[in-house]
């Protein structure tokens, strides 16, 4: 059988004799138990307990819930509520009574009551602090009702009497924090007594006074808990408290859920009562105080040299992790300092998908033996994890805890571990140095892979702009080439047509001037039908230098005049079709683009395609879209590939395309014939 504990932290006595408790009572029955370390609400939206204890994972026989530390008594009411979020399995609640589910609860209202009238008739003290804890946890609400209670039923005999209440939340910290607050509100309010709703507080309030003692407004006062941590006998005074039977409580709490799942009838509710005990801290003196001196000195002195020694080492284990700049750096640190500390069993463990329980092994401790790599270190389930972790051993009922590994609202992984009860609080705190350790190097890694992407994506980038560069250079070499070759064609043009042209109507003018006869009338018609020609033709070169009636015409009606052209001139059929609003405009650098590319087209297919027919057409890619296409097709020859990459026309083609940021494709149509597509 296996069996759940679920509690907030062990890193504090309340909570560590619980599990003590359970723990023992464990063993006895044979039962293996697992305790997990729950730190917010098992409520909340970032818990994962539910998958935790689910048959994929840990797969336990019931639950034990420490209701009074893991959730506020406004939180954890119902049956239906607990079982949203634990599932269907045998549960126990300890310490609240929760409707519907079988609780264990430790009575205390008598003894809270006997503690007060102790001090106001015994001691005869008046004036009170009282220190609560959370204002919607139920042991804080009954304490400090019991409190008042008792309070207001002494005032009508017992003059005098008052007190001022502050919450500390159960901490050392927030109870100093209340001490503050209470003498800077109202200085000159000297407490006879300081009470206390637990143990850790009534310790902050000692070092509050024992850290002011040199202030005048703070005088020396009774202080009393509530719990009877281990701690508290050995603080000076020892602190008279109220000691809750943690460890029986715990032990029955084991006893009842082995008998709930074993199908057993078993109480909604069970009470235990607590018990007064009286130390000095109320100002009450030790009538064996000489008899029990040396073994309380050496207790104490033992305690101090324990917690010192594990302190120094959650210190040197803390430095030791800052310095750590990978997962093996990790590893050899954790390793010999768990050996140091003697933790036979000790396991890391990362998420690689939080939602499924899914981990990788980062370090695994088994039975002293540490495992350099751990079923090949393979991304696996944690209930795999878990049953090869079991396998390395002869079966052996363990008492395994764990502890998340959680950053703000990321959970990063888990520890699982088994040790001594001594050692659980320190082994938290190592626990938060992994988890920053292990953010930080997951961190590193994923920058360094980062790093490497991008100064690959900048190679690459590179490699592309030097290639992207080298071909607009020859783009360009070949357009200036292209330019040079027209340079050259309308220079030999304009020398060998018009200026031969000009020349003839030069010769016949100064003919006409020598002759004695008047210029005869077929004479001047001769001579103005030359000039006319020689204007036409000028008007072309003009015309083909740059078409004017683009600007003042617009793009569909300069295209008509070019293919018409085009097919009187060449003799081969054309049909132009123009399929965008009357109202779409272009650039006036688009325009001349895209004239100059349906031109250059059209003069290969006159020169190279031996086709019979072409189409020109202009359209929307798609209805209603932005993007518009030009296509010319004819049923020609086709074209070679090494034309596509190396014909001037084609270069001086893709140049003008990428001037205005269009793409530009040469195919070959089947069955024949060669189609152009540019879209922009």
């Amino acid at each position: 059988m296996r069996i759940g504990l679920v509690l907030n932290i062990l890193d504090e006595e309340y909570q560590i004799s619980v599990f003590q408790g359970v723990k023992q009572r464990a063993k006895e029955l044979n039962v293996e138990l697992i305790c997990f370390q729950q730190e917010n609400s098992i409520f909340s939206s970032e818990s994962i307990l539910k998958k935790l204890i689910d048959k994929k994972n840990f797969d336990v026989d019931g639950i034990i819930v420490l209701s009074s530390v893991v959730s506020d008594s406004d939180q954890i009411a119902t049956k239906t509520k607990i079982r949203k979020y634990l599932g269907n399995i045998p549960i126990i609640s300890l310490g609240q009574d929760i409707e519907g589910i079988p609780s264990l609860i430790v009575q205390t209202d008598d003894s809270m009551k006997q503690l007060v009238e102790h001090l106001i008739l015994k001691h005869r003290y008046r004036k009170f602090y009282y220190i609560s804890g959370s204002s919607t946890h139920n042991d804080a609400i009954m304490r400090e009702r019991i409190f008042i209670k008792t309070i207001q039923a002494y005032k009508p005999w017992e003059s005098g009497l008052e007190y001022k209440i502050k919450r500390g939340w159960f901490t050392e910290r927030a109870a100093v924090e209340a001490m503050n607050e209470f003498y800077e509100e109202d200085p000159d309010y000297e407490p006879d007594a300081v009470v206390c709703a637990n143990d850790n507080m009534a310790i902050g309030v000692y070092k509050y006074l024992k850290t002011h003692k040199n202030k005048i407004s703070i005088k020396k006062c009774a202080v009393t808990g509530f719990d009877d941590i281990p701690q508290s006998r050995f603080e000076m005074p020892p602190l008279t408290t109220i000691r809750q039977p943690l460890e029986k409580i715990g032990g029955e709490a084991v006893t009842s859920l082995v008998d709930l799942i074993n199908g057993k009838k078993i109480k909604d509710c069970s009470y235990i009562e607590s018990e007064l005990i009286i130390r000095q801290s109320c100002g009450c003196k030790n009538e064996n105080e000489n008899e029990n001196a040396n073994d309380f000195v050496e207790m104490m002195q033992e305690n101090y040299l324990r917690n010192e020694r594990l302190l120094k080492m959650v210190s040197h284990i803390g430095q030791d992790l800052n310095y750590a700049q990978t997962i093996d750096g990790l590893k050899y640190i954790i390793n010999a300092n768990m050996e140091q500390l003697d933790v036979s069993d000790y396991c890391i463990l990362s998420y690689t998908d939080v939602s499924n329980c899914m981990i990788k092994p980062v370090y695994v401790r088994r039975n002293g033996k540490y495992f350099y790599e751990f079923a090949g270190n393979k991304e696996m389930s944690l209930g795999e994890f878990f049953k090869k972790y079991q396998s390395y051993d002869e079966y052996n009922p363990s008492v395994l805890v764990i502890k998340q590994l959680t950053l703000g609202e990321e959970n990063l992984g888990c520890v699982i571990y088994e040790t001594s009860e001594d050692q659980l609080p320190y082994l938290c705190s190592i626990a938060l140095n992994i988890t920053h350790t292990l953010n930080r190097i997951t961190e590193a890694a994923e920058r360094k892979k980062r790093a490497e992407y991008l100064e690959r994506e900048v190679s690459k980038r590179t490699r592309e702009l030097v290639q992207a560069n080298n071909k607009r250079m020859e783009v360009e070499a070949e357009v200036l080439k292209i330019s040079e070759i027209e340079r050259q064609r309308f220079s030999t043009d304009l020398h060998d047509d018009i200026c031969q042209r000009l020349a003839g109507i030069s010769m016949l003018c100064r003919s006409y001037s020598n002759q004695d006869a008047p210029v005869e009338k077929q004479q001047m018609t001769e001579l103005a039908q030359l000039i006319g020609e020689t204007l036409q033709t000028t008007r072309q070169y003009a015309h083909n230098s740059y078409p004017v009636e683009l600007d003042s015409l617009g793009m569909n009606h300069s295209l008509s005049n070019l293919c018409n052209s085009f097919e009187q001139q060449s003799g081969i059929k054309c049909d132009y079709s123009w399929m965008l609003s009357k109202d779409y405009s272009f650039e006036p650098i688009q325009r001349l683009n895209i004239f100059r590319i349906i031109q250059e087209a059209l003069h290969n297919v006159m020169k190279h395609s031996q086709a019979d027919y072409v189409s020109v057409t202009v359209k929307p890619v798609k209805s209603k879209d932005k993007k518009i296409a030009v296509i010319i097709i004819d049923n020609g020859i086709g074209i070679s590939e090494k034309n596509i990459k190396k014909g001037l026309g084609m270069n001086s083609m893709q140049y003008r395309a990428n001037q205005i940021g269009a793409t530009f494709r040469v195919t070959n149509c089947k069955p024949k014939g060669t189609c152009i597509e540019i879209k922009m």
